[in-house]
């Protein structure tokens, strides 16, 4: 199953604007590094806040979300009421959120 990391922030942003993106190392580390473009790997941008343009780019490539080793960053993204993170649980890659501030909602329990 191919997925792409800025599709998944902006579908999981439901519509709200990305105020910024920290991007970090593959989900195990730098194992698959070398499967991903070579801007992505531009470790001057990653632990940084980057504006949504800045990090758009970086983040807009496919990658396997299956069962295995993640094939993609660790991503963390603020919208005005979500923190939007990427998860996975032994390689099963997933987008997820959080209410940015406290509010009511129905908490959910990703990996399993």
């Amino acid at each position: 199953m191919k997925c792409n990391l800025r599709e998944w922030i902006e579908e999981t942003a439901n519509g709200e604007p990305v105020e910024a993106v920290v991007i970090g190392d593959m989900g195990w580390k730098r194992y698959r590094l070398e499967d991903i473009p070579e801007a992505a790997r531009d470790e001057s941008k990653w632990n940084r806040c980057l504006t949504w343009e800045e990090a758009a780019p970086l983040l807009s490539y496919d990658f396997s979300c299956g069962y295995g080793a993640p094939g993609c960053q660790a991503v963390v993204a603020w919208t005005k009421s979500r923190v939007i993170f990427i998860s996975q649980y032994d390689g099963s890659t997933s987008p997820e959120w959080v209410p940015r501030n406290p509010t009511d909602h129905e908490p959910q329990m990703p990996g399993g």
